[in-house]
Order: structure tokens, then C-alpha cells, then sequence
């Protein structure tokens, strides 16, 4: 199901991803509730993004999504983002535009604004402007280097479809410290 990661020597790859998702890393299953996932050039476990539904089946408008770990280097274990992440790089704010319409922002970049559209029997997609284009974006990758405490954000990667064309979309934002 998951690709085995090849034996990487970090003394001959000190940055590792630096040149951007590296192909061996795995893709998280999806199921009905998946939105997106972000994955880090620190190693290969994932930040899962999947709707929050309510017990009959609504979406929770307080809270739509739920974000948790894919823990790879732990046989795939799942596990819930802790308060640091939650508050300062992996967690999200979110509004209401309707019913089925949610619009939020990732805790560690409020600029970049997404949209949840939530479309009845089919598969539900999140979605965000990129170099003018309204895209529907699949997955997010963060080059970050190691510095203390808080990592330091080189690039971010966005991966998805243009929405018009859907044409394969990519985007990297640089940030420069």
C-alpha cells in the first residue's frame, strides 16, 4: 500500500526534500471525509486534514475540520496534533460562508485564505487562489530548517488542479527570514 522509504544516508543528503517532495513519500488513504494533507522535509508523517462531521452526519460549523498525524516513522500510527502545533503551524481558523461553504487559514500563514466546498455525493475539495488561479488543492509540502525551538519555513509547495483547465497546479512560495 505505502512505498518503503530507500535507506538515506544524511550525511550525503543534509537537505533532504530541499529541491521539493521527494517521490518515495506516501500519500495518505482517502476516504469519504479527506480534504488535504501537508507533508515536511523532517521525515515522512503527514498532517491529515478530513471533514468533522457530527453525529448525523452534518458538518460541525464551530470546528469543520479534523487535523491529525499520520505517523510514519510509527507503522502509520494516527495521532492528534499537540498544542504547540496546533496553535502556531498545523491548526486552522476558520468562518462560515454558508452551509456549505467554509472559508479558514493555517495558524502559521494567515494570508493564504481556503476554501472547504462541501458538494453532496461527491468528493469534497478544498481550494485557494494561486498566481490568480482558483485551484483545488491535494497536498502541501514545507521545506523548513531545523533552528532551536521553532523551525525557520524556507518554501512551501502547493500541489492540486486548476480549476478552469484542471490541469496539473503548482506553486512554491519563498520566505525569506
Amino acid at each position: 500500500m505505502f512505498h518503503k522509504a530507500p535507506e538515506i544516508n544524511i550525511q550525503h543528503h543534509p537537505l533532504k526534500g530541499e529541491h521539493g517532495l521527494p517521490e518515495y513519500y506516501p500519500a495518505p488513504p482517502l476516504n469519504s471525509n479527506s480534504l488535504f494533507y501537508i507533508q515536511r522535509n523532517q521525515n515522512q508523517n503527514t498532517v491529515v486534514y478530513e471533514l468533522n462531521r457530527l453525529h448525523d452526519g452534518s458538518i460541525n460549523q464551530e470546528y469543520p475540520m479534523n487535523v491529525f498525524w499520520i505517523r510514519y516513522s510509527d507503522q502509520g500510527e494516527q495521532k492528534e496534533l499537540n498544542y504547540i502545533q496546533n496553535k502556531l503551524a498545523y491548526g486552522y481558523h476558520s468562518s462560515m460562508i454558508n452551509k456549505d461553504c467554509f472559508q479558514f487559514h493555517l495558524a502559521a500563514y494567515e494570508k493564504q485564505k481556503f476554501y472547504i466546498d462541501l458538494q453532496k455525493g461527491y468528493q469534497n475539495h478544498i481550494y485557494t487562489k494561486l498566481e490568480g488561479r482558483l485551484c483545488r488543492v491535494t497536498n502541501l509540502y514545507v521545506f523548513a530548517e531545523e533552528l532551536g525551538v521553532f523551525p525557520r519555513v524556507k518554501f512551501v509547495e502547493f500541489y492540486g488542479f486548476d480549476v478552469q483547465t484542471q490541469i496539473p497546479a503548482y506553486h512554491k512560495s519563498v520566505f525569506s527570514i
